[in-house]
């Protein structure tokens, strides 16, 4: 469960602390709702902003002001919204999903392909190992054919191995993480991307470029 949100009343920094600047902070958010407007800007901004009344730019900006009152239109129970809030929840996300730039706002990565939305990111030369957790019933397909974007527009993949399995948990308790070789994706000419701190992105992973696996089962 994510930590609730804070706003320093010296600074105006947002933070998971109670305390900012020696004094206490202003309450933002709890944890309940901070779940749950993540969870909302994650499903606009990736994958259907339609749902309530928008269309993103080309790049995948949007107007924070535009934002917010269309959720309050198309989900009144967001009342409560505020283009503050939205600001902490980006800010403060733990994979950095989300980038804020002046009064917009966009998802960094995990598009879906239907909404042909382009984000340029930095390529990365010196990451070496990265992780990609999925459901066990994906193995053989992946052993064969390599890692897909499927419906998204890029493959993601992680740096850290507990990463690649909480991903791989949303899919069921039997998961595979698979091991990458990043200098051999570039060699095989598919180059690698750094979306956020916690997340890089190519275009596909070949069966060569997968050093071994690891079965995990939880109960």
């Amino acid at each position: 469960m994510l930590s609730p949100i804070y706003k320093c009343i010296v600074c105006g920094a947002y933070t998971e602390e109670e305390e900012h600047c020696s004094l206490p902070a202003k309450h933002l958010l709890n944890s309940e709702r901070r779940v749950k407007l993540s969870k909302l800007l994650t499903a606009i901004l990736r994958h259907a902003p339609d749902s309530v009344g928008l269309k993103l730019s080309e790049d995948g900006w949007i107007m924070l002001s535009e934002l917010v009152a269309k959720i309050k239109h198309y989900k009144p129970h967001y009342s409560w919204l505020s283009e503050d809030l939205i600001k902490a929840v980006a800010t403060l996300d733990p994979k950095g999903r989300f980038e804020l730039r002046g009064n917009f706002i966009r998802a960094r990565y995990g598009h879906s392909k239907k909404l042909k939305v382009k984000v340029e990111y930095q390529e990365d030369q010196e990451v070496k190992t990265l992780y990609h957790g999925t459901s066990i019933s994906k193995l053989d397909a992946i052993l064969r054919e390599g890692i897909k974007p499927m419906g998204r527009v890029m493959v993601h993949l992680t740096p850290s191995v507990q990463d690649a399995i909480e991903v791989a948990l949303r899919k069921g308790k039997k998961i595979v993480v698979f091991e990458i070789d990043a200098d051999r994706l570039r060699q095989e000419g598919f180059k690698v991307y750094k979306a956020s701190s916690k997340v890089y992105v190519t275009s596909y992973v070949p069966p060569s470029a997968i050093r071994k696996y690891e079965l995990i089962t939880f109960s």
